[in-house]
């Protein structure tokens, strides 16, 4: 695994790909520095009320989740903390889709960078992701009128959508030369190609929820509203069934899909008979395609809890593997271990 190091586009993927995970985990801190420090509710340009919530710069409080984060508080003060704030909520809304771009990105990524791809073209593809996810979050954050924020998230998508290409579609030199020493080259082609599938799938839930809102008319961010009305109307920054269905369905990928892309990627690497990871790997595969037809369409249940149950079920028969296989590794190096320090000394004679 440390040759791969040795290759240049793996050290450049490696290296962008962990600046924008940094970028994406310091979103934590950021929400968390909003909800200290934002008031009430927002004002408008005069310093008034915006008819909704307090002004934040008559009474400043700040905006809190959780029971425990206000433990001590009295009462009175616990109905005023705990409470979302638009501008909080913005903010995760901007570090919810991180998640649902920069983990695509890292996955194709990786399975990209060991296609043996041109350097130049690899990190002209590395750094306009890396730019496109900051300036998402600016946009997302200041905010800046659109359709700024779309053509960066759109961007990055496109480039995510260009490494899976190549990585389904052409032919694989530098996995095929890398697993001849550390792993099945079979199961690992399979394994990569599954997994940018589901992982494209993945990332098509976001244009479909963005579908959704333009049919709808209904929208999260007042900023987005101008893409179907002249001037921003508060009154399409709302809630639509339809478009939070695709969005749990969304959400339901990436708690299901990023754990078998981790665990599937460790089953490969216990050299599992090619046969067997097949019907691993095609099994999940359908059973996210069928659960994401059940959700939406929507179907009557239990189709949706059964396609979400067989995924479940493939991703812990993979990991029993990965923990069996670890746990051998591991008692055989404690054996070995044991044995070379109660082994004798040699006694060597003149």
């Amino acid at each position: 695994m440390a040759d791969l190091f040795e290759l240049d586009v793996f050290q450049a993927y490696a290296t962008y790909a962990t600046v924008v995970v940094l970028k994406m985990m310091l979103m934590g801190p950021l929400t968390a520095y909003f909800r200290m420090t934002r008031g009430v509710g927002g004002c408008d340009g005069d310093g008034s009320s915006n008819g909704h919530t307090t002004c934040r710069t008559q009474t400043a409080h700040d905006a809190f989740s959780n029971e425990e984060d206000v433990r001590g508080k009295s009462e009175e003060q616990k109905k005023k903390l705990l409470r979302s704030h638009p501008d909080v909520e913005r903010v995760r809304r901007c570090h919810q889709n991180d998640l649902e771009n920069i983990i695509p990105f890292v996955v194709v990524g990786l399975l990209y960078s060991l296609t043996a791809p041109d350097v130049s073209t690899a990190l002209i593809l590395f750094r306009v992701f890396a730019a496109s996810r900051f300036c998402h979050t600016l946009a997302y954050v200041l905010p800046l009128p659109q359709p700024s924020r779309a053509l960066a998230w759109m961007t990055g998508m496109v480039v995510t959508f260009c490494m899976a290409y190549r990585r389904d579609f052409r032919e694989v030199h530098a996995m095929d030369e890398f697993s001849q020493t550390t792993m099945e080259g079979k199961v690992m082609n399979a394994f990569a190609t599954y997994a940018v599938l589901v992982v494209v799938k993945m990332m098509l839930m976001a244009p479909l929820t963005s579908y959704f809102r333009m049919t709808k008319k209904v929208f999260a961010n007042k900023e987005d509203t101008k893409l179907v009305y002249p001037v921003e109307n508060l009154q399409f920054v709302r809630v639509d069934p339809d478009v939070e269905r695709v969005r749990r369905c969304h959400q339901n990928d990436l708690e299901n899909i990023i754990p078998f892309v981790i665990i599937g990627l460790l089953y490969s690497l216990t050299a599992p008979d090619i046969s067997t990871a097949l019907i691993y790997f095609r099994v999940f595969a359908a059973s996210r395609i069928c659960h994401t037809l059940a959700y939406i369409l929507p179907l009557p249940q239990p189709s949706r809890a059964l396609a979400w149950m067989t995924g479940m079920v493939v991703t812990f028969c993979m990991a029993f593997r990965v923990l069996t296989v670890a746990l051998h590794l591991l008692f055989d190096l404690s054996i070995n271990a044991q044995r070379s320090t109660q082994a004798p000394p040699r006694l060597t004679g003149g």
